[in-house]
């Protein structure tokens, strides 16, 4: 028996690993196709909907010949709705993303990227730069995320190594702290507590091509590097001991990664506030329908984060022409979701 990113893998035959492989292998082939054909549907479907509807032609017509004949429509689409379905996209998949990875590095089922506070650094950053008058909370919420992932480190490592458990733990408690400041600042200024907890819960209301001009190098250098240390994280699960026998250093590639996707994170919640559970919904989901090999579960995490997103944010909008905070929607969708795969997964083995 062998330990696999904290769930119990059964050691099997080479050729039963082969086949096993390329089985998953065309399992994860076929979902990306239905899931990145759901997001281009969608996409396009969500740039028509809401109180303005526009007829799914003219969004064609909108988005290829960037004329239309109706003003309007145009100013919608473009500065509107345009950003916010980009950056659900983008935030959905950064958040999935490293939900995966951090579940990989920490060797823990459920560490998302709330685990390690940095995202409630980042909201205490948020909320102060709302508290003190500040219009735009992007760049206090970012540092405070960041200053946050630095203290878990001090915290939770030692001169030689970084141990996973410590770091959860450490991570707990600076979440615990950065949480107990926020209700401190919500307590001190009582006229301002509408506003910041619209923006604690989650909500991607407003977004410009600014934000998505921030976000867009954060999720491209974290998705380049989720790519390049995927076949490390596989390798990572089995331990440090075997990690280091086969010529990989695990605190490095732990320090690594933490710090490259904190930057995504804490650019994620600077910019749609705090989004639960798509860090820790997702990753479980597709590692039940395709195993644990990380090559095809981070691609795959990370679209089915951007379609979750995608669709908790925009469908109450489209159909209801209602805006309800997205982190509301993604925790009323994934707490009783998560629930459900705990009970169906009870006793399965992750091969």
């Amino acid at each position: 028996m062998m330990t696999h990113c904290g769930f119990t893998r059964v050691r099997s035959a080479i050729p039963d690993r082969t086949r096993v492989f390329f089985e998953r292998k065309k399992r994860a082939g076929i979902l990306i196709f239905i899931l990145l054909s759901g997001l281009v549907v969608l996409f396009f479907f969500f740039c028509g909907s809401g109180f303005i509807h526009i007829p799914f032609l003219d969004v064609l017509t909108i988005m290829f010949s960037h004329t239309s004949e109706n003003q309007l429509w145009q100013d919608v689409v473009f500065n509107i709705r345009l950003p916010r379905i980009l950056g659900s996209m983008l935030i959905g998949g950064i958040l999935a993303g490293c939900g995966t990875l951090f579940q990989a590095v920490l060797l823990n089922p459920l560490a998302s990227p709330f685990t390690l506070g940095i995202s409630s650094g980042a909201a205490f950053g948020g909320s102060l730069a709302l508290y003190l008058g500040y219009q735009n909370p992007v760049l206090l919420a970012f540092f405070w995320g960041l200053a946050s992932l630095m203290i878990v480190i001090l915290l939770g490592g030692t001169r030689k190594t970084l141990h996973p458990t410590r770091l959860i733990l450490s991570g707990v408690i600076v979440s615990s702290i950065f949480s107990a400041g926020i209700s401190f600042l919500k307590y001190l200024f009582k006229e301002e507590v509408s506003s910041v907890l619209f923006w604690i819960m989650g909500s991607l209301v407003g977004l410009t091509w600014q934000n998505i001009t921030l976000l867009l190098p954060f999720s491209v250098i974290l998705f380049i590097m989720l790519g390049l240390v995927s076949d490390s994280l596989n390798i990572l699960c089995l331990g440090d001991d075997q990690a280091l026998q086969l010529g990989l250093n695990p605190v490095f590639i732990r320090l690594f990664a933490l710090i490259i996707s904190s930057f995504a994170i804490a650019a994620a919640v600077s910019i749609g506030g705090v989004i639960g559970f798509v860090g820790l919904i997702v990753p479980h989901l597709f590692r039940i329908v395709i195993g644990p090999d990380h090559r095809l579960l981070l691609p795959i995490s990370i679209i089915g984060g951007a379609l979750l997103l995608l669709v908790a944010d925009n469908i109450v909008r489209a159909f209801f022409q209602l805006e309800i905070p997205v982190g509301v929607i993604t925790t009323l969708l994934g707490g009783p979701f998560f629930c459900i795969l705990l009970v169906k997964s009870e006793g399965q083995k992750y091969q």
